[in-house]
């Protein structure tokens, strides 16, 4: 098993129990309590877990959205959690968005702070299901706006509606722009199973995938899979991701491009 893999599945235990110990995750790994406690102190200067004597507990990055412990924060406060690391996500993103593009860009923190780093652009068409997202590009006069209809999802500040079996048929864009609450070798994921649906289908209308995620995403757990890697063409993360995971997304062939 890859460092990497063992990591996000020891955090995964983690979002179960809140407290792990070196002991019980060298058993379920098979592998050396050295090599565990190596781990735990890797994750731990990510500060995605608390070192205590004999194993860890779960820090408050590692219920970040993709989270079980999702429920604990609401929209304003998640905004507030890796706000650099998000901004530089967007700016980043944002370079390969041109004036008079035709994008889809998802509901949620990430996905609106690529909202505000487009307020420089000229006349994009925007279709999205993030009042967010629309609420930023709206106050401006250089973008078309179409809000998606929905539930209401507070939490995400966005609408959500699971697709027909074809997808969203009615809707094509160049390229679409998902912000995720996890990542893993395996896939993205998001936290429900109506939102892991749409933005599926958020995919299928696009030409091409790209997915917004800050370094925590790839620690984060979350139960319903969007899609495997062979849907998206570029993942934008901050400088505090994982290499060993990123080398892994690349060897699947993705773009990953790391914001400064």
């Amino acid at each position: 098993m890859f460092k990497a893999e063992r990591q996000q599945k020891i955090l995964a235990r983690m979002q179960e129990t809140t407290s792990v110990t070196v002991k019980d995750l060298a058993k379920v790994f098979s592998t050396s309590p050295i090599t565990i406690r190596r781990d735990l102190i890797e994750l731990g200067e990510l500060g995605l877990l608390e070192r205590t004597h004999g194993g860890a507990i779960a820090a408050q990055e590692v219920f970040a959205e993709g989270s079980a412990r999702y429920e604990m924060y609401n929209y304003g406060e998640r905004n507030d959690q890796q706000a650099q690391e998000k901004a530089a996500i967007a700016e980043c993103a944002a370079q390969f968005i041109s004036d008079g593009d035709n994008i889809l860009i998802n509901g949620g923190t990430t996905a609106h702070a690529l909202a505000q780093a487009l307020r420089g652009h000229q006349n994009l068409y925007v279709i999205t299901n993030g009042l967010s997202v629309a609420n930023v590009l709206g106050q401006g006069l250089h973008a078309n706006v179409y809000v998606l209809a929905g539930r209401l999802d507070a939490r995400k500040q966005a609408t959500v509606s699971r697709p027909s079996d074809e997808g969203l048929p009615h809707l094509q864009v160049r390229e679409a722009f998902l912000g995720v609450h996890a990542l893993s070798a395996q896939g993205i994921y998001m936290r429900d199973p109506e939102d892991a649906d749409m933005n599926k289908a958020f995919m299928g209308a696009a030409s091409r995938v790209t997915v917004l995620a800050d370094y925590t995403k790839l620690h984060a757990f979350a139960s319903f899979r969007i899609n495997d890697w062979s849907s998206v063409q570029r993942l934008v993360t901050d400088a505090k991701a994982d290499p060993d995971i990123l080398n892994l997304l690349r060897q699947q062939g993705v773009e990953v491009v790391v914001a400064a």
